[in-house]
C-alpha cells in the first residue's frame, strides 16, 4: 500500500511539473518591412530585450524567426516588435499569432505617427508611396512619420503601415 501511495505521489508531482512547463515554440514574423541592416539591427535589439527568446533572425525582405520558451515569452516578443515600428503576420508553431496593436479614429488634415520605424530613405519611400493622395509625407526623425492632407482618417493611416510592414502610435 504504502509503495502505491508513493508511486501515485511522484506521478502526480510529475504531472504538476509538466503542467507548469511549456515547450519552446518556433515564431516566424512574414511581412515585416526589413529594408536594410539598420532594420536588422533594430529588430535584434527590440527582440534582445525579451528574457526567453532565442535563435532570432531576420532576413532583407521581411521574415524574422525567433523561438520563445512560453505563450507569455511569444506576446512579449510580438509588442517588443511593435513597440520598434515593426509589423507582419506573425506564426507561432504554425499557428496564428497576433500583434497586439494600437488604434485610432477620427479624422484630421494632419497625422502624426510616432513609434514607426523609418532608419533610411527606402524606409520612407515605403511610406511615402502608402499616401499617394497626401500633401506632403514627413519624417522629423526616424520614428515619426506625419502625413498632410485634408480629412485624413487615422485607421486607414494604421492599417496602411500595418499592410506594408511598420507600425506606429498615432498622438
Amino acid at each position: 500500500m504504502r509503495r502505491w501511495v508513493l508511486t501515485v505521489a511522484a506521478l502526480l508531482a510529475a504531472a504538476a511539473w509538466g503542467a507548469g512547463t511549456a515547450h519552446a515554440g518556433k515564431v516566424e514574423v512574414k511581412g515585416a518591412h526589413i529594408c536594410c541592416p539598420n532594420c536588422q539591427k533594430a529588430i535584434g535589439a527590440a527582440l534582445k530585450g525579451v528574457d526567453g527568446v532565442g535563435d532570432p533572425a531576420c532576413s532583407v525582405g521581411g521574415s524574422i524567426t525567433f523561438t520563445t520558451k512560453d505563450d507569455k515569452t511569444t506576446s512579449a516578443a510580438l509588442k517588443a516588435l511593435a513597440d520598434a515600428g515593426f509589423d507582419g503576420t506573425a506564426t507561432d508553431d504554425g499557428k496564428d499569432a497576433k500583434f497586439d496593436l494600437p488604434t485610432a479614429t477620427g479624422k484630421a488634415d494632419t497625422v502624426t505617427v510616432s513609434d514607426t520605424h523609418v532608419c533610411c530613405g527606402k524606409c520612407q519611400k515605403a511610406i511615402q508611396k502608402l499616401f499617394p493622395d497626401a500633401k506632403s509625407v514627413e519624417f522629423p526623425d526616424k520614428t515619426t512619420v506625419t502625413i498632410t492632407g485634408k480629412d485624413i482618417d487615422k485607421a486607414t493611416v494604421l492599417d496602411a503601415l500595418h499592410k506594408a510592414g511598420f507600425n506606429g502610435t498615432i498622438k
